[in-house]
């Protein structure tokens, strides 16, 4: 699906040594714009709030420039509510909500410390929620289009503590309520959603909860359409084009010799936008040159993906700058990071095997499956384009291909690629790439739980497992050879444990040929996540004439402070750059900053980048801790229910598996500074 294209065009003409353009369409801020009657008050008579005999909900507007819609709600029910316009006159949205009615916080003798201010009509009263997420629905608005929406969230002076998560377009945020806040700030009583997205029918829905089974409310909203700005700055042939790229949109700048050239000429890739100013730059500007920024909700095209020198290539040739997340906890069940169980059972191979002993294979796949359509859906998947990430490294184990109890070929599951097939075409559909990630070979190459099976390290000496993961890899590779959408193959994950380190040569080599005879034309990722886990663990390519190959590293400081993690991201760079001679590019398919906050996460980012390192975070959600917790981009919001996989009913464990969705109990977290 493609936006009609926004197109900004404009004109250099470099008499002297300097030029600055700019086109920019500002409207006025949100917040602490002009308020009029707001009333979301369940009546039982004029003002008053109670059960009875409601809902009735009587006008509430948070005004900003003429021409903004308001949420104006006049009715006796919560559907199709017609909409105005600051300016009074009638607007073509409608309203529609699933709360069943409002409160005034005075009519249960609470207060608000509003009182005697421009907003105290606002505060005071609220669409109630007591724990279920409930939804305020717009529609009629411009189809895909990006708009600045404000939330605000309850202010009863004796509801200190109180956080409200708002979620738009799979993004939440937390507004946390101090109780005693008599302006208007943001993360207390307001939050900004600037690039809310309405979807191609003109639909934009906003979701709120309280924290678990606590009560979070809204005070009201306003939305209006987002500002665009561009400008551009430089002289003699070197022009820097500079604007605010939002999430969930590309960003193409083009320019034009002349105007009535037939077409214009990109100049640069695409860009995805980050909520943050994006610059092109053009070396090769001419004294008058026209340039435009256009602007569409599709990616660039997924096309086959290959090395060309220290760089990563799509078939045109252009750089594709791979920058991502891992799919942690999905196909693998981490206990650490992952509602698996309850009941301290280790690993996936522990948790499969109570299964088919208590309820049999049928249903124990049953559950599995509803386990995994639960943990990442389409709405994941959503979130990181939205974020502008072009890359999932998608975690795999033996057990996703063979039966647990027979590893040969006759144990090979004729399910063994739905789930897997499943995120490529939909990652494909979204202008993602995945990387397969052998997070566990038949016979372990450690004793972690990540292998899908701890305590198990057999593949090193183990003739008959490394035949049956080189099947494995085989068919992995005979499936996805002609598939554009996966970016490459990752080996082995963290082969930490081998007898040494010509060991692990010695297997990465026989399985890169094993994959190149069944695909000629896949990257192949070669990790050097053992012993120092740095470039010094691998050899050069033309050791076994590897090519068309990525050398992959993790980095993980564990239990450092911010000094030591930035250290770490800053030897990764540096050791990239001093092997730059291998003609290797590297990737990061592992990295976390152990929660030193935004800022590390963007030094990391930054040092990254800037080298052309590759990576994906480690995770992109993760039940290590409450939000915000520094192992996941999306954390939970409240604790839904582990279930107990060796006591729970068959009904008990889906229904709780079920509860762990995105959407229902995790929250962005902004501290990872992604």
């Amino acid at each position: 699906m493609k936006l009609s294209f926004i197109s900004l065009c404009f004109r250099f003409k470099l008499l002297s040594g300097f030029v600055a353009v700019a086109i920019a369409m500002a409207l006025p801020g949100l917040v602490g714009a002009q308020l009029i009657d707001v009333n979301f008050t369940q009546n039982s008579s004029a003002g008053q709030g109670g059960p009875n005999p409601g809902p009735t909900m009587s006008g509430a507007a948070v005004l900003g420039a003429a021409g903004d819609q308001w949420n104006g709600i006049g009715g006796s029910s919560g559907t199709g509510i017609a909409l105005k316009y600051a300016n009074g006159s009638s607007a073509p949205v409608n309203l529609s909500f699933t709360a069943g009615g409002g409160f005034n916080v005075y009519d249960y003798s609470g207060s608000t410390p509003f009182t005697g201010t421009p907003w105290n009509a606002l505060m005071e009263t609220y669409l109630y929620n007591s724990g279920v997420p409930q939804t305020i629905s717009l529609s009629g608005l411009v189809p895909n289009s990006i708009y600045n929406l404000v939330v605000y969230n309850a202010a009863n002076s004796s509801a200190t503590g109180r956080t409200t998560y708002f979620t738009v377009n799979g993004s939440t945020q937390g507004s946390a309520w101090t109780g005693t806040n008599n302006t208007l700030a943001a993360g207390v009583d307001y939050l900004e959603f600037p690039t809310a997205w309405s979807d191609g029918s003109g639909n934009l829905v906003i979701t709120y909860t309280g924290n678990g089974t606590a009560e979070g409310d809204i005070d009201g909203f306003q939305i209006q359409a987002s500002p665009l700005s561009v400008s551009a700055v430089g002289g003699g042939t070197n022009i820097a084009i500079s604007f605010t790229g939002f999430s969930g949109f590309y960003y193409q700048v083009q320019y034009k010799n002349d105007l009535t050239a037939p077409a214009w000429t990109p100049l640069g890739n695409p860009l995805p936008g980050n909520n943050s100013l994006l610059t092109v730059n053009d070396l090769s500007a001419q004294s008058t040159r026209f340039y435009r920024v256009q602007m569409s909700t599709n990616g660039p095209a997924i096309t086959l993906l290959h090395t060309s020198g220290t760089n990563v290539v799509n078939t045109a040739g252009a750089v594709v700058e791979l920058r991502g997340l891992n799919l942690g906890g999905w196909f693998i069940m981490e206990p650490w990071m992952c509602p698996a169980d309850s009941g301290g059972l280790p690993d996936t191979y522990s948790i499969i095997s109570e299964l088919d002993s208590r309820f049999g294979v049928t249903v124990e796949q049953a559950l599995i499956r509803i386990y995994q359509t639960s943990w990442i859906t389409t709405d994941d998947l959503n979130n990181i384009t939205n974020g502008g990430f072009n890359l999932v490294r998608v975690p795999v184990w033996w057990g996703n291909f063979y039966s647990i109890t027979n590893t040969t070929s006759s144990g090979w599951r004729s399910d063994a690629f739905s789930e897997l097939d499943w995120v490529v075409t939909n990652c494909a559909a979204r202008g993602i790439y995945v990387v397969i990630d052998m997070h566990g070979v038949v016979g372990g190459q450690s004793t972690s739980d990540d292998t899908g099976e701890q305590n198990v390290n057999a593949y090193w000496t183990n003739t008959v497992d490394q035949s049956e993961t080189a099947y494995m890899w085989t068919q992995i590779a005979s499936h996805y050879a002609t598939n554009t959408a996966v970016a490459g193959y990752d080996l082995i994950n963290e082969p930490y444990q081998a007898p040494s380190n010509s060991t692990v040569w010695t297997a990465y080599n026989n399985l890169y040929h094993t994959v190149r005879a069944a695909d000629a034309n896949h990257t192949i990722i070669i990790e050097g996540t053992f012993g120092n886990w740095d470039w010094s663990m691998l050899p050069a390519p033309s050791v076994y004439g590897w090519t068309n190959i990525v050398y992959s590293m993790h980095e993980y400081q564990f239990g450092d402070d911010t000094a030591q993690v930035e250290a770490g991201s800053d030897n990764q760079a540096v050791d990239f750059n001093n092997h730059l001679s291998w003609n290797v590019p590297d990737y990061i398919g592992e990295w976390n900053d152990m929660g030193n906050g935004a800022a590390c996460y963007d030094y990391s980012i930054s040092d990254y980048n800037n080298v052309g390192i590759n990576w994906t975070m480690w995770a992109y959600k993760a039940t290590s801790g409450l939000l915000p917790n520094g192992w996941g981009w999306y954390d939970p919001t409240y604790w839904p229910t582990t279930p107990n996989v060796s006591t729970d009913s068959a009904a008990t464990i889906s229904n709780d598996w079920q509860q762990w969705k995105t959407t229902n109990s995790f929250g962005i977290n902004a501290a990872v500074g992604l």
